[in-house]
């Protein structure tokens, strides 16, 4: 019998279940007060890869146990009511790493399938015990070839358990997957990821121009023989990851929360051999992406067929580098040219939304990744927004802030649409948040903060920072930022640190202890270099103390002073000592009966 020690219990404040109704009602009226505009439709977006989300396995699994807590813990104390992850496509290892974008784009990797749901007890324990790396994602237990997942999963599928629902799932999908059934299946042929080191058929079997339909209908049959069973494995796969995401997004909704995707600008090699037509030859738009052919019919129904992928399986989308669509660079023999299509191509994706969702889907829920040099490519044509960015709904953080850009105040200025951008402090494309004087100078203007206050204590710094985008309609929090986890998603040094970030599976006693720290305790304060976690009632008395709303909305304002002093605080001397004896008493009665019944066990 395993008895828990007095050091384990938790002595942080929570919110009581007597209290979290009126927390979430001074949460969403705070919010609404600080907005000042039409409240309606108002988002506050947790940005948050799937694979980083608390787990057992090594990835998280949007589906999983650990991950409806953590989206039930996201919306009670941080108010969030959509979530945006990052590619889900397939990932593999780089150079000891798995970058996110190296992906497939329409297809779903291994990390989406809620393993846990379609395996036995004791096969889920075996990839638990697996994973031995516990403080960063461990792709590896969960996506390579020679895992025990993997491995367990092709138990799964020999078993012939979901053999009928199998055959469904292909028939309706055959035509998208396919192709990259017989790419996964050629690359282990010919050795090689990369189509181009293949030999000339295999290289071309889509280009009618060089392998007749003759000669492919004769090699396709070649492979499949050679091949088949893996080919129907990673149906198989697809069929169960398919099943998790449409689980996951349900669950998701019933809780009030959407689920966004995130739409990669470009495309996968299978799709390039697979589509020769829609892509400009040995043409790239930059990152070793392919340039898709836009003035080509081709191209654009790939395209469609691209938005089509994500309007079925997502409430919303995050659009990968959109600026890539409106003005496209098209590298060729280290030389660079763009072409500007403005809005023609963006609309093509509205258009295929509105498709799927119905005529009266609202485009707001299209998300745009706008942020880029001015080299690449300028919102502005002249002192006006360009016409087909205006009313798009654009990411932005305030990385770049500073008196004249990047905050909400600055945005309003300009004469931006409250429903047409959405800003938050960081992404995962950021570094670390670090204190700069523009930065500073900005947040002590619009939050009414001394300045030197802000350039002295990061921790301070970064509070208010948090705090600033809370005055946006559509404002976003960085998962980090949100949980203090002073780490950069990518650009480490160590490479098996970038991506890997990592939701522990105590986030919550870890979140609550940071929140007390956030204060001066025992009259001695915290330091000045720390990153604190997010506490979205300070963001609130903030924000209030700046737009005067402390004095127009006093009983308002007192419940969010009232609320971000809970979350702060420790548990009282006297709770605490009541506890402990609580705690001893237990434990001393758990002892005594054991001792009991192994006395009376004895005797008999």
């Amino acid at each position: 019998m395993k008895i828990q020690s007095i050091s384990a219990i938790n002595f942080e404040r929570r919110l009581k279940p007597s209290e979290e109704a009126e927390y979430s009602d001074v949460l969403s009226r705070g919010r609404e007060k600080c907005i000042k505009g039409n409240p309606h439709g108002k988002k506050i977006i947790l940005v948050v890869p799937a694979t980083s989300l608390p787990n057992k396995t090594g990835a998280g699994n949007l589906s999983s146990p650990e991950s409806g807590e953590f989206f039930d813990f996201a919306k009670k104390y941080w108010g969030i009511n959509e979530i945006q992850i990052l590619p889900v496509g397939q990932y593999h290892s780089h150079r000891g790493e798995y970058p996110i974008y190296s992906g497939t784009s329409m297809d779903l990797g291994n990390h989406v399938i809620d393993i846990q749901k379609y395996v036995s007890k004791e096969d889920f324990d075996k990839i638990v015990k697996s994973n031995k790396i516990k403080d960063r994602v461990n792709f590896s237990n969960v996506v390579d070839k020679d895992s025990i997942q993997e491995k367990i999963l092709r138990k799964l599928y020999k078993s012939g358990k979901y053999q009928k629902e199998l055959e469904d799932f292909k028939r309706e999908n055959i035509r998208r997957l396919e192709p990259k059934a017989l790419y996964g299946a050629l690359r282990e042929i010919n050795g090689s990821y990369n189509y181009k080191a293949w030999n000339n058929i295999d290289r071309n079997l889509f280009n009618r121009d060089i392998v007749s339909e003759k000669e492919f209908k004769s090699r396709v049959s070649e492979v499949k023989k050679l091949k088949g069973e893996e080919m129907d494995f990673y149906y198989f796969k697809q069929f169960l990851a398919e099943a998790s995401l449409k689980n996951a997004k349900q669950a998701l909704n019933e809780k009030g929360i959407k689920l966004n995707g995130d739409m990669q600008c470009g495309f996968s090699f299978d799709e390039v051999w697979a589509r020769p037509e829609a892509f400009l030859p040995e043409t790239s738009i930059g990152w070793g992406l392919p340039a898709l052919n836009l003035d080509s019919c081709e191209g654009q129904k790939l395209l469609r067929e691209k938005a089509d992928f994500y309007a079925k399986r997502f409430d919303g989308v995050r659009i990968d580098a959109a600026w890539t669509y409106a003005n496209q660079p098209q590298i060729k023999n280290r030389g660079k040219e763009r072409k500007y299509y403005a809005g023609k191509i963006l609309d093509i994706i509205d258009d295929e939304f509105k498709k799927v969702k119905g005529s009266d889907f609202d485009t707001r829920n299209i998300m745009h990744e706008f942020a880029a040099s001015k080299e690449d490519f300028d919102i502005y044509d002249g002192a006006v927004l360009k016409p087909f960015v205006k009313d798009r709904v654009k990411i932005y953080t305030s990385d770049h802030m500073n008196k004249n850009w990047g905050t909400n105040k600055n945005f309003l200025e300009r004469g931006w649409n409250r429903d047409s951008f959405i800003i938050g402090a960081r992404n995962h494309d950021s570094g670390k948040l670090q204190v700069t004087n523009p930065q500073a100078e900005a947040l002590a203007e619009i939050l009414k903060i001394p300045e030197e206050k802000l350039k002295q204590d990061r921790g301070e710094f970064i509070k208010a920072k948090l705090a600033e985008p809370f005055a946006a309609k559509y404002n976003m929090i960085y998962f980090a930022d949100a949980l203090g986890i002073d780490r950069e998603f990518q650009g480490n040094s160590d490479k098996t640190l970038n991506y890997a970030v990592q939701i522990p599976l105590d986030y919550q006693e870890k979140y609550f202890a940071s929140l007390e720290r956030t204060k001066n305790v025992f009259g001695k304060p915290y330091k000045s270099s720390s990153c604190p976690v997010f506490n979205p009632m300070d963001a609130l008395e903030k924000q209030f103390k700046a737009q005067g709303l402390n004095k127009t909305e006093p009983e308002l304002y007192r419940k969010i002073v009232k609320y971000r002093k809970i979350l702060e605080q420790s548990e009282k001397p006297s709770n605490l000592l009541y506890k402990a004896v609580f705690g001893l008493a237990c434990t001393g009665l758990i002892v005594y009966l054991c001792l009991r019944f192994r006395k009376n066990n004895k005797h008999k």
